[in-house]
């Protein structure tokens, strides 16, 4: 046999053997369909590895696009990476501006982040965009009680019951501030509308109790407080944070 014979078969050899596994590792690439379903699962791990493939692919359209950086930031937030899911939903939103869910989002991880002055402007452009948007009214009102800002927070609250008057912690959270201001009968009616959506809601139970006792009712404030210690284990230390003390 020629050398040059022999050169050829070991070249035949080599490509025989490769063949097989370079097809295998063709048809193991996950496909465009594929990496946008693992980009949308709920486990955040899936969901992360299959937004990056769709964002690296280039194969996106703007809006595409936008909607994968939007899935990947709730997979960050998901596992308390809050910058780099903030950096993904801005993203998001540069590359889809109308996308309110992305503005909503990013302004709830500021939250988490403890960027409460920066999460507000977002908040405020949902509401300006959908004035009926109690979850934003709300958690706008939670930025401004964090903030030492109650009347702001009281206005927010008040504007998240009258959309929503049927989730008892709205209410609750309207009389807690109510009472810090030493506005008892307003606080008492908050905890009244709570107790009336869900008579089993320990913090406006526990409110109630403690408005009860500074009006001079030990009886009636004290069942309602063990009342509430029963559904929920330390609601007195919760309450107290929030300023809420018989």
């Amino acid at each position: 046999m020629s050398r040059c014979h022999a050169a050829i078969l070991v070249l035949l050899f080599v490509l025989g053997a490769a063949l097989p596994a370079a097809a295998q590792d063709a048809t193991s690439v996950p496909s465009r369909d594929d990496n946008w379903k693992r980009c949308r699962e709920a486990d955040a791990d899936a969901r992360l590895a299959g937004c990056r493939a769709v964002i690296q692919s280039g194969q996106e359209k703007p809006t595409d696009l936008a909607r994968a950086y939007y899935y990947r930031g709730h997979a960050y937030r998901a596992k308390n990476l809050f910058d780099p899911a903030i950096e993904d939903f801005t993203e998001s939103i540069k590359l889809d501006p109308a996308n309110l869910d992305a503005y909503g989002d990013r302004a709830i991880t500021l939250t988490a982040a403890g960027r409460l002055m920066d999460a507000i402007p977002d908040f405020t452009h949902v509401i300006e965009a959908d004035p009926k948007s109690a979850y934003a009214f709300y958690d706008r009102g939670l930025c401004y009680e964090l903030l030492g800002l109650d009347d702001l927070a009281i206005e927010d609250f008040s504007a998240a019951v009258a959309l929503m008057p049927t989730d008892a912690f709205k209410w609750e959270r309207r009389g807690t501030l109510y009472f810090r201001k030493g506005q008892l009968d307003l606080a008492l009616a908050d905890y009244e509308k709570a107790l009336t959506v869900d008579p089993q809601y320990a913090p406006a139970l526990y409110g109630r109790g403690a408005v009860k006792m500074k009006k001079g009712d030990l009886a009636g404030g004290g069942a309602d407080i063990a009342q509430a210690k029963h559904f929920q284990d330390n609601v007195d230390r919760d309450m107290a944070r929030s300023g809420v003390r018989p």
